[in-house]
């Protein structure tokens, strides 16, 4: 027999999979891909699975959501408080389908119309995980790993339709812009040696040009000092490596003189070594 909460979130077109109630994991390989809304699908999971969890994902359910996390031993970060500021500042949510998890988070679902969403633990706050996509969340009836408490609605999305989030929420979860792609110098191919030292200097300039925030200069260093080999043994010139390395750093809006000197620092270690 499928159970009641999720016959009614299949019939309004939410697809659904089965989960185990010991970990975090799908009740059979592939499942994420199976998901459906469909009965009698579903009912023969619930005679396969019997007790299992239940996730909702994100993607073909036209959907998108928060998982906000509280603070317990799973959970460092207070999604809650988090969440409370963040609405102080921008104005309340709409009325929107929320569960309550038996960890004692929440989650939130919004109806999703082709915004792009980022889908990177806690954005935009420590303890708010956006949710969209492949990605899926647990839904009622389902247990809660640790605390064994079941998962309810707070307000279930048979009784409000999923709306569209306001524009300081869709525009705090927007992806960051993708970084500038950096120039690549033309350098000349050769033997085997020089071939694989001109590939080595181009994978560096991505890793420059896509550094983290706070880890560009240490990048750039760490660079310099792995492809000053190629230098040392004749397969491609210093300068060469600088060249590649500052369109690396341009791209990643390093300053020029800062960056000069982080490769010729780099260089120089590896001459030492």
């Amino acid at each position: 027999m499928i159970p009641p909460e999720i016959e009614n979130v299949a019939l309004i077109g939410w697809a659904v999979f089965p989960a185990s109630q010991y970990s975090r994991a799908a009740c059979f390989s592939g499942a994420h891909d199976a998901a459906t809304c469909d009965l009698d699908t579903i009912a023969g999971w619930c005679r396969e699975y019997p007790g299992c969890n239940w996730r909702v994902q994100f993607g073909p359910s036209a959907l998108w959501g928060l998982d906000v996390d509280s603070p317990s031993a799973d959970h460092a970060a207070d999604g809650i408080a988090a969440m409370r500021d963040l609405t102080t500042e921008h104005g309340p949510l709409p009325p929107c389908p929320a569960t309550r998890s038996g960890g004692g988070g929440y989650a939130v679902f919004f109806r999703h119309d082709g915004e792009p969403i980022i889908g990177k633990t806690g954005h935009p706050a420590p303890g708010i995980d956006p949710r969209r996509g492949r990605q899926s969340v647990t839904i009622p009836p389902s247990v809660h790993l640790t605390t064994k408490r079941p998962y309810v609605w707070l307000r279930a999305p048979w009784q409000v339709n999923a709306p569209t989030a306001p524009d300081w929420l869709l525009e705090a979860v927007r992806p960051p812009p993708e970084p500038p792609r950096a120039a690549i110098p033309d350098l000349t191919d050769g033997d085997k040696a020089r071939r694989y030292a001109v590939a080595a200097l181009r994978r560096a300039i991505g890793r420059v040009a896509t550094a983290p925030a706070g880890q560009a200069n240490d990048t750039l260093n760490r660079e310099s000092f792995a492809l000053g080999r190629f230098a040392i043994d004749g397969h491609v010139s210093e300068a060469e490596i600088r060249e590649c390395l500052l369109a690396g750093a341009r791209a990643r809006a390093i300053p020029i003189r800062e960056a000069l000197a982080t490769i010729n620092s780099g260089l120089r270690s590896r001459v030492r070594a």
